[in-house]
C-alpha cells in the first residue's frame, strides 16, 4: 500500500511538471522580450521573496503573490507564468535549505499552473490586462480567488500522503496565515502596478523593498507565535503528568504534541524490556508506524544503541552523508533527517524517542532543543513508571525467598482458573512442605533455617519456566502453579523436584552441608475442584496425605475421597 502511494505521488508530481512545461512552451511566443530587463529584475525580486519565505509545519508564506498580481497587470499572463516559475525554481534552488529537488520543481510548476488557471478565469470573466477602471474589479477578484484555489488544490494533493498524520489544527493554522499573507499582498500588488506607470522599474524596486521588509516582520511574528506553541506543548505535557497517566499515554501524547510544533514523517518511542536485554517499541506515529512496531533496539548496537550508551541526544542532518549511520536498518535506512533522544533516569536508560523526516536538513538545533525538553518530561514519566513497577514487584514478593507472597499467588491462581473456565484445558497446583523443618531449626538454629528456605526457593524457581508461577504459601510451605498441566505431568514434575531436592546439599557456604526431603501434594483443575479455593483444598488434602504416608513423596488429590461437590 505504501509503495503504491509513493508511485502515485511521483506520477502526480511529474504530471504537474509536464503540464507546466507545456503551458510555458505555449506562452513563450506571447512574451515581450523587449521588456527582458524589467522581467529579469522581477525574477530577482521573486527570488528574494523565496529566500525570505516563512516556513510553517504544513506550508510556506511568501509575498510572491504581490509580484504575480503586479506582473499580470503590467506585462500580461505569459510574463506572469514565466516570472513566477523561474523566480520559484531559482530561489529555492539557490537558497535550498534542504528542500528536495522534486519538491522544488513541484513548487515552481504549481505556481505556473496557478498563474495560468487564474489568467484563464480572468479572461473568461471579461477582464482586460492593466488598471483600466472599475470594470476590472470582478475579473481581478476572480483572478485572485482562482489563483489561491488552484495553488491550494495542487499543494493539497501533493501533501495528501502525509495529511492523515497531521493534526487538523495544523492545517487550519496554515490556512489562517496564508489568508493573512494574501490580505497584505493583494493591495501591495495593485499598488506596484499603479506606481510602475509613473516611476517605471525604480518604483517597483522601491515598493517591493518595503514588501520584503513586511515579510521579514511577518517572519519574526510567526516565529514568536510558534515559540509560544512550543511553550504550550511543554505545559500540556506537564499537565498530563499531573494526572498520573500510563507511560504509553505520555509517550503517545509527546509524539502528537511534537507534530503541533514541527512536522516529521514517522516517529517511535522505545522502552526497556522487562528483562533489560532490549528496547522495544511501545508507541509509533506516521506512515511507517506498523513497520516500526516490529523493530527493536539494543544498547551499544547501531546508531540508536550507541546514542543510548553515550546518553547524548543526536541530530542527523543527512543520513546519506553521515558516517555514523552506515548501513543501519529501521528509520535510518528510509529517513534522511533524524532526531534521537535518549530517556534517562539517573544512570539507567529507560528508553529512546526517534523522529525521522524523508528530506535532508529537515531538523535543526531548535528542534533538538524542543525534543530534549519533551524527552526530559517523558523520562520523568518513565522513571515514575519504573519506580511504581519496582514497588509493586517488591510488595508482591516475600522478603526472605523472593517468591510471590501467598495472597498474590492465590489471586493469580484464581485468575488463571477463571480464564481457563470451560476451555478444554487444565491448571495444575503443587503444594510443597519441608519434612521435619521444626527439627532442622532446633538443630541448626533459626538463622540457618531461613537460609535453607531461601536456597530451596531458588531451587524451586529454577525448575519453573514460561507462565508457571512459584510462591511461598506458608512458613515452610511453597506452591507452584502450572497452567495447561494435567495430573500425569504434575506427577512427573513433582517426582523430579523431590529427587533433585533429596540429592542437593544446602548451606554449603555456612559449612553445614545439610540434606532435606519434601512432601508434595498435587491437584488438577477442573478435575479435582470447580474453582481456585477448591483446588487449594484438594492440594492441601493431598499434601497432608503425603505427610501421613511417611513423607518424601508425591500424593495426588482424589475428589471422591474429599467429599466435595463440583
Amino acid at each position: 500500500m505504501q509503495s503504491r502511494q509513493s508511485i502515485m505521488h511521483v506520477i502526480y508530481t511529474w504530471l504537474v511538471a509536464a503540464l507546466a512545461a507545456w503551458q510555458l512552451y505555449l506562452l513563450f511566443p506571447a512574451l515581450d522580450l523587449d521588456k527582458g530587463r524589467d522581467l529579469t529584475y522581477l525574477i530577482f525580486l521573486g527570488m528574494m521573496a523565496e529566500w525570505l519565505t516563512v516556513s510553517l509545519p504544513q506550508g510556506q508564506l511568501s509575498s510572491n503573490f504581490a509580484l504575480v498580481l503586479s506582473t499580470f497587470l503590467i506585462f500580461g499572463p505569459a510574463a506572469t507564468a514565466w516570472v513566477s516559475g523561474l523566480a520559484t525554481i531559482l530561489g529555492l534552488g539557490i537558497a535550498n535549505r534542504g528542500v528536495p529537488v522534486r519538491t522544488t520543481l513541484f513548487n515552481a510548476c504549481q505556481n505556473v499552473m496557478a498563474a495560468v488557471a487564474a489568467g484563464y478565469i480572468f479572461k473568461l470573466c471579461g477582464g482586460v490586462p492593466g488598471l483600466v477602471g472599475t470594470s476590472n474589479i470582478f475579473p481581478l477578484v476572480a483572478f485572485t480567488t482562482s489563483y489561491i484555489f488552484t495553488n491550494h488544490l495542487l499543494v493539497y494533493f501533493y501533501l495528501l500522503p502525509k495529511r492523515r498524520f497531521t493534526p487538523y489544527t495544523i492545517w487550519l493554522d496554515a490556512l489562517k496565515w496564508d489568508g493573512i499573507t494574501y490580505l497584505l499582498t493583494v493591495p501591495m500588488g495593485l499598488l506596484v502596478a499603479m506606481i510602475y506607470g509613473y516611476t517605471g522599474l525604480f518604483g517597483i524596486l522601491l515598493l517591493f523593498s518595503f514588501i520584503l521588509t513586511l515579510q521579514l516582520i511577518l517572519r519574526f511574528y510567526v516565529r514568536l507565535h510558534f515559540s509560544n506553541r512550543e511553550l504550550t506543548a511543554f505545559y500540556e505535557v506537564a499537565r498530563l503528568l499531573e494526572k498520573d497517566p500510563r507511560l504509553e499515554e505520555v509517550l503517545n501524547f509527546v509524539l502528537a504534541s511534537v507534530r503541533k510544533v514541527f512536522p516529521y514523517h514517522s516517529g517511535v518511542a522505545y522502552l526497556r524490556s522487562s528483562n533489560g536485554s532490549a528496547f522495544l517499541p511501545v508507541v509509533a506515529s506516521g506512515p511507517y508506524s506498523k513497520q516500526l512496531h516490529n523493530t527493536a533496539v539494543y544498547q551499544d548496537e547501531g546508531l540508536i544503541g550507541r546514542t543510548l550508551a553515550d546518553r547524548k541526544p543526536v541530530i542527523i542532518f543527512d543520513s546519506r552523508h553521515d558516517p555514523r549511520v552506515g548501513n543501519e536498518a529501521g528509520l535510518c535506512r528510509v529517513m534522511r533527517s533524524l532526531l534521537i533522544i535518549p530517556l534517562y533516569s539517573g544512570k539507567e536508560a529507560n528508553g529512546v524517542i526517534v523522529l525521522g523526516e524523508k528530506g535532508p536538513m529537515s531538523f535543526d538545533e531548535k528542534h533538538l532543543h524542543i525534543m530534549v525538553v519533551l524527552g526530559g518530561q517523558a523520562a520523568i514519566a518513565a522513571e515514575k513508571s519504573a519506580l511504581s513497577h519496582s514497588l509493586e514487584f517488591a510488595a508482591s514478593r516475600d522478603a526472605l525467598t523472593g517468591l510471590l507472597i501467598s495472597s498474590v499467588f492465590y489471586q493469580a491462581a484464581a485468575v488463571v482458573c477463571e480464564e481457563t473456565g470451560d476451555k478444554e484445558a487444565a491448571v495444575g497446583l503443587m503444594l510443597i512442605d519441608v519434612d521435619h523443618f521444626k527439627i532442622f531449626n532446633e538443630r541448626y538454629g533459626r538463622l540457618h533455617g531461613d537460609r535453607l528456605l531461601a536456597e530451596l526457593a531458588g531451587l524451586i524457581e529454577a525448575n519453573i519456566s514460561g507462565d508457571e508461577l512459584a510462591g511461598r504459601y506458608g512458613g515452610d510451605e511453597f506452591a507452584i502453579l502450572l497452567p495447561n498441566a494435567r495430573i500425569r505431568r504434575l506427577v512427573d514434575v513433582a517426582a523430579r523436584l523431590i529427587e533433585e531436592i533429596r540429592s542437593c546439599y544446602f548451606l554449603e557456604d555456612a559449612g553445614v552441608k545439610a540434606r532435606i526431603t519434601v512432601s508434595i501434594g498435587i491437584a488438577e483443575f477442573p478435575r479435582d475442584a470447580s474453582n481456585a479455593a477448591g483446588l487449594f483444598r484438594a492440594a492441601q488434602w493431598a499434601l497432608d496425605n503425603a505427610k501421613k504416608d511417611g513423607r518424601d513423596h508425591v500424593s495426588a488429590a482424589i475428589v471422591s475421597m474429599l467429599g466435595l461437590s463440583r
